[in-house]
């Protein structure tokens, strides 16, 4: 009996979720493609059925939890959010107690920049986009069109991953909170929007 036309993208998303986790975990260069599909419960053999490469799933796993997270922030429709708040809201979400503590569904930028360097070119432009994105909505919530708007979303996005990345490479949960705390603090003062984690 043949599957109905919706397995095809359900078991696909199952090997986005589970490379999502095991390279947020492990990182980009030590997870196999045997481990991403026995962690999926699938044979390493239908891996090409869905995806050309590992830097293929890579990249469409980035992709795919930027757009998730931005139509979050947006509504539900997908688009990059343009309004202050939003882009406040995204300062807080990203370096809150609870994306440190989730490490397997979180950003991938924050899991894999020491692995990037390393990989293929599909890999480091699906980072690229991922980063681009957040500058743009962090510069969209700021005064548009001024160089001293561009530069602020900059030091945004910088804050955000440098911050989370030291915050989870260290023992020290009360320093990692300092760590994760003052980023947000300071990227959220750039954008001129008020506190709170």
């Amino acid at each position: 009996m043949p599957y109905p036309p919706e397995h095809h993208e359900q078991v696909r998303v199952k090997i986005l979720h589970s490379a999502r986790r095991l390279f947020n975990r492990h990182g980009f260069n030590a997870v196999s493609i045997d481990d991403i599909m026995a962690d999926a419960g699938l044979t390493r053999g239908s891996f090409y059925t869905y995806f050309e490469s590992k830097s293929d799933l890579y990249a469409e796993s980035v992709s795919r939890i930027v757009y998730e997270k931005t139509g979050e922030h947006a509504g539900g429709n997908g688009t990059v959010p343009q309004s202050p708040e939003a882009a406040a809201q995204i300062i807080r979400d990203y370096l809150s107690r609870r994306h440190f503590e989730d490490v397997e569904d979180c950003c991938p930028m924050i899991a894999l920049p020491a692995d990037i360097s390393r990989t293929d070119q599909r890999v480091r432009q699906a980072f690229e986009a991922a980063l681009k994105l957040m500058i743009d909505i962090f510069e969209q919530g700021l005064t548009r069109n001024t160089q001293d708007s561009r530069r602020r979303a900059l030091a945004m996005s910088a804050l955000c991953v440098g911050g989370m990345v030291l915050a989870r490479s260290i023992e020290d949960i009360a320093l990692a909170d300092e760590l994760r705390e003052s980023a947000m603090a300071i990227a959220l003062s750039l954008g001129q929007w008020r506190g709170n984690a």
